[in-house]
């Protein structure tokens, strides 16, 4: 019963951040390319693609770990926690991701302002600036902990996260270039990957 339980978990982990990688994809040639040719503002520093890399490196590592992970014939208790901590995890990134695309349903990849774009300010956006950037980072520390995996642990520290804060940087400073006073106002008062206590 516990292994059939920790491999359910490790295919829910798996699952959900392939999945992620492949929708990312998906939208970055369904509509980002589309939504570059009309908007008002496109910035195309080195800044805005340091995270590019992130989507193709997270389904080859999430892939390889998956098809190369043996299940314990009886898991410990230490390696089901572990496992749900993950899935419980992974399960939070999805539930914020659909949350994220509901109040932003024309989101894509990449930097940009459409003509008709406003600030979002509402679902999670209340809450956090970036948490489709937070989703990102939560499914990295769960297939690092799901799979009790050091190098996705390093990828995670060593490059997600400061890729997705120098990101987040650059994506604020043309909201700001494009918003003005609207948009400091809201960077003011809400966070940008953790929700402010006020």
């Amino acid at each position: 019963m516990e292994s059939h339980l920790y491999s359910i978990g490790i295919g829910v982990i798996a699952l959900i951040a392939l999945g992620r990688a492949a929708v990312v994809h998906y939208i970055f040639f369904r509509r980002s390319l589309s939504y570059r040719k009309r908007a008002v503002a496109t910035p195309a520093a080195w800044t805005d693609f340091v995270a590019y890399a992130e989507p193709p490196l997270l389904f080859a590592l999430t892939l390889f770990l998956w098809i190369t992970h043996e299940n314990p014939a009886q898991p410990t208790t230490l390696e089901l926690t572990r496992v749900f901590v993950g899935v419980a995890v992974a399960l939070g990134a999805l539930a914020l991701q659909l949350w994220s695309v509901r109040a932003f349903p024309t989101v894509a990849v990449g930097h940009y302002v459409l003509p008709d774009q406003e600030i979002i300010t509402d679902g999670p956006y209340a809450y956090v600036r970036h948490p489709i950037y937070l989703v990102v980072i939560m499914i990295w520390v769960s297939v690092a902990i799901g799979f009790a995996s050091l190098v996705a642990g390093l990828i995670t520290v060593g490059y997600v996260i400061p890729a997705y804060v120098i990101y987040s940087r650059s994506e604020e400073k043309m909201m700001l270039e494009h918003f003005g006073t609207p948009y400091r106002a809201y960077r003011d008062t809400t966070g940008g990957f953790v929700p402010r206590l006020h």
